[in-house]
């Protein structure tokens, strides 16, 4: 039995139309990173200033701490700007599913490799808070390194008191969500809100695919 789950934002939970992308993209390519779709898709769900750094190297860039820093900057400034004027809204039927979650008494935590500052923006653009649709949350800048590691998972079940990982189940619609449920003991969950599709999912080795995370509920009901 599942006491605990524990749900990517961007992509898994939230629609921010992509910005988060398009932002992060530009952020490097402003300072001459050239790189593929498929490398840049390896950093998606990763924390931030770790994927600028990375995906300046992969492009060609050296990732100096004072390039790093100033891309760092711009990302931050950025996706303030475009949240700000245009919020995130939650992703059909995902709000619904997080209090049925909670009234089921699976507690719900939430994880994100945007820094606090950028969640906390997102949270109040949305009105989510703790106590309604979730838990708790943790972000990239709150750990010691954030997705593919499972440190952030961690953090969630330290939080709520969950200790087993076989009562947790993990959901995200991306590789690194997959890899850091994987390395965190837990139930391993891809929903195809993002960019990868089914096929991806199974080559990684994800447990379930669903086609969102509003699913969730009615997968756990089946399980029980």
């Amino acid at each position: 039995m599942f006491t605990l789950a524990v749900f990517d934002m961007a992509g898994t939970t939230i629609n921010d139309r992509d910005e988060v992308y398009r932002v992060l993209r530009e952020a490097t390519e402003r300072e001459g990173a050239r790189y593929s779709d498929d490398q840049f898709q390896e950093w998606m769900g990763t924390e931030k200033k770790w994927a600028i750094r990375n995906l300046l190297e992969i492009g060609g860039v050296e990732p100096g701490e004072e390039l790093v820093e100033k891309a760092w900057e711009w990302f931050r400034a950025e996706l303030r700007r475009a949240y700000t004027e245009n919020p995130p809204v939650p992703l059909d039927g995902v709000e619904e599913a997080l209090r049925t979650l909670r009234a089921d008494g699976v507690k719900v935590g939430l994880t994100t490799g945007f820094s606090r500052e950028i969640a906390d923006l997102i949270f109040s653009a949305m009105g989510w808070r703790i106590g309604d649709q979730f838990d708790t949350t943790a972000t990239g800048d709150e750990v010691a390194a954030g997705r593919p590691e499972p440190f952030m998972i961690q953090q969630v079940m330290a939080t709520t008191g969950v200790t087993d990982p076989a009562q947790v189940i993990s959901v995200g619609d991306t590789a690194s969500d997959v890899v850091s449920a994987q390395r965190a003991g837990v139930t391993s969950v891809g929903v195809l809100t993002g960019h990868l599709d089914r096929g991806d999912f199974e080559r990684l080795g994800a447990d379930r695919v669903l086609d969102s995370a509003a699913d969730l509920p009615t997968l756990l009901a089946g399980a029980h």
